[in-house]
């Protein structure tokens, strides 16, 4: 497959994409994470994935961020191969989904408080 560009199909700003630029720089990525109450200004990876688990406050924060990283991945993906314009509110709808079945993985004695962060969080986002 030939490729026209190496630039970040998910914003107008002309960067090359990098794993960086996709998951936390990019405008799209960005407007993602604020989906789900969370905000970073950080460039680093490392300290704005530390800056996430602050904000989280929950044990299972890495599920959470590698979620959100997979539907973000999946929206660029959907552009790329079907033409599906990416949006964060599809995004968005993409993580409560994926995040419902990660409640049904959950060992019993998790369940009850991952999916009383689910509420909180759809509730803070509704309210906020």
């Amino acid at each position: 497959m030939q490729l026209p560009s190496f630039n970040c199909v998910c914003c107008n700003l002309n960067q090359e994409e990098s794993l960086i630029h996709m998951f936390l720089q990019c405008n799209f990525a960005q407007n993602c994470w604020t989906t789900i109450g969370l905000q970073t200004d950080s460039q680093n990876p490392f300290v704005a994935f530390g800056q996430f688990k602050l904000q989280l406050h929950v044990t299972f924060y890495l599920e959470i961020i590698i979620l959100m990283c997979w539907c973000i991945w999946m929206q660029r993906n959907d552009f790329i191969f079907r033409g599906i314009q990416p949006s964060s509110a599809n995004c968005h709808q993409h993580f409560k989904k994926e995040f419902d079945l990660v409640i049904l993985r959950a060992k019993n004695r998790h369940k009850e408080s991952v999916s009383m962060a689910r509420q909180l969080c759809v509730i803070l986002l509704i309210f906020s």
